[in-house]
């Protein structure tokens, strides 16, 4: 049987180098390399997150100097009291306009009423006779209840005009009858006569031509009653 004799002695041989060192160094430059590129990428987030929060914190800033000028701009609460008192006043003119509607359309609410029981027609009554010498500054009507405010430059025309008037049917029962008649320019008609009417005003170009001018209020009353 054949056999191999080995004459070279093992420890002799030379041996293998696992990490030499141009493995170290290449190894080393690679871990360099990724460090390097680890810290910049931490370094961008840290920017974009750095640019981020700056965005939001201007950006709470407009909001907080919009809600700033809101607020100045916001009316001043109203007291208690006072608000009370405005919802009573606002109810008590709702309540006015109410009965007003009430008022005009009450024959409407029914169906509609006969010519000449309607509310409009009373009006448009005293619009078409009104004579030409006379003039109205104030019209106030409620059922039952008619007054009227004017001037006239004649007081002969007052008489048929309010006999006209008394024949409506809204007014059945009532007569009209003129409280007070008095001329402009009198001490006692200055202090009755309205300023919110230029023509029974004693300065007014009527009365400084010299033409006379009556001042009259008339009011309906239950027949028999002055």
């Amino acid at each position: 049987m054949p056999q191999q004799i080995n004459l070279l002695t093992p420890i002799l041989l030379a041996p293998k180098r696992y990490f030499s060192a141009l493995t170290l160094v290449q190894a080393s430059g690679l871990l360099l390399l990724a460090g390097m590129a680890a810290a910049l990428w931490l370094q961008h987030l840290d920017r974009r997150a750095d640019a981020e929060h700056r965005d939001l914190l201007a950006r709470y800033t407009t909001e907080r100097q919009q809600l700033t000028v809101a607020r100045a701009g916001l009316p001043v609460p109203l007291d208690g009291a006072a608000a009370q008192q405005q919802l009573l006043s606002l109810q008590n003119g709702n309540d006015e306009r109410r009965a007003l509607l009430r008022a005009l359309g009450a024959d409407a609410a029914d169906g509609g009423a006969r010519p000449g029981q309607r509310h409009s027609d009373l009006l448009a009554l005293i619009a078409r006779s009104l004579p030409e010498a006379a003039w109205l500054g104030e019209l106030h009507y409620a059922p039952g209840r008619l007054e009227l405010v004017g001037g006239t430059l004649n007081t002969a025309v007052l008489r048929p005009w309010l006999g006209q008037l008394a024949g409506h049917p809204l007014l059945a029962g009532q007569e009209l009858s003129a409280l007070r008649v008095e001329r402009v320019g009198t001490p006692l008609g200055q202090e009755s006569q309205p300023d919110s009417n230029p023509l029974l005003s004693s300065t007014s170009p009527v009365a400084q031509a010299g033409v006379p001018v009556w001042a009259f209020r008339v009011i309906s009353a239950p027949g028999g009653v002055r």
